[in-house]
């Protein structure tokens, strides 16, 4: 079936900021196709959207194979992709002198891997459509910013950034954007490990405004993003962080 509907896929779609993607394309008229591994949090999603414009698939974007068929998936279905939105993302703390080569692959594959598996194969079917679309990449303020423990994550969202500029770069031609979005301190069940130790509070001073953002917040950003009032921004990461990056 084709649709002049435009059509968003998004991965690590089920919790997070995925999640709010999800549900924000869906609220801007998008039809939407995501991924996670939870099935049971997939459901969960769409029994919250309540949407016919919501499909979902159980899946591993670590898995180039999967990934090509998420989006063949979305194009044999609705007959185009216009927006990609490379969001799954794991992490785990492990001291860097400790941390094994399996715990490092672990978060690079997912992070790294993943975003890189969903960028070529989005832009090989918008190239293939002829469609000018946006791919947004979700990196961290911890591309630029330092925290212990997470050297894999510091790792993998400093190639997101740097991979989205040279990715816009090479398919500005075709009339495709790519950006990437680096999030503060967003209020995910990533860190939830932060209000089990009792440090959520101290964390969201990093804000300028010493809140936490929620999901609907950053998700309202990146849509705006991906709008063709957004078509001068390209090649860059966007922070979405109330000036965690600016604040001494």
């Amino acid at each position: 079936m084709k649709t002049e509907q435009r059509v968003a896929v998004v991965t690590g779609g089920a919790t997070g900021i995925g999640k709010g993607c999800v549900l924000k394309f869906l609220e801007h008229g998008y039809k939407v196709m995501t991924t996670g591994r939870r099935l049971d949090k997939l459901q969960e999603l769409a029994d919250e959207a309540k949407s016919d414009d919501l499909i979902f698939f159980q899946g591993d974007v670590s898995d180039q194979a999967q990934m090509i068929s998420l989006i063949d998936k979305a194009v044999a279905t609705w007959g185009r992709i216009d927006v990609m939105v490379n969001n799954a993302g794991i992490c785990t703390s492990v001291p860097f002198i400790d941390m094994t080569v399996e715990q490092y692959d672990e978060v690079i594959k997912v992070n790294q891997y993943g975003c890189f598996f969903g960028m070529q194969a989005a832009a090989r079917k918008m190239i293939e459509l002829g469609i000018k679309g946006v791919i947004m990449n979700v990196s961290s303020v911890f591309y630029e910013v330092a925290s212990p423990k997470i050297i894999h994550y510091h790792a993998s969202k400093g190639a997101i950034s740097m991979m989205s500029k040279s990715a816009a770069l090479e398919l500005a031609p075709y009339g495709i954007r790519v950006l990437a979005v680096a999030p503060g301190v967003i209020d995910t069940p990533m860190l939830d490990i932060d209000k089990e130790r009792g440090t959520w509070d101290e964390i969201q001073t990093k804000h300028m405004r010493n809140k936490a953002l929620s999901t609907e917040e950053v998700a309202e950003v990146m849509v705006f993003l991906c709008s063709e009032k957004a078509n001068g921004v390209n090649g860059c990461v966007i922070p979405i962080d109330d000036g965690l990056l600016s604040k001494y």
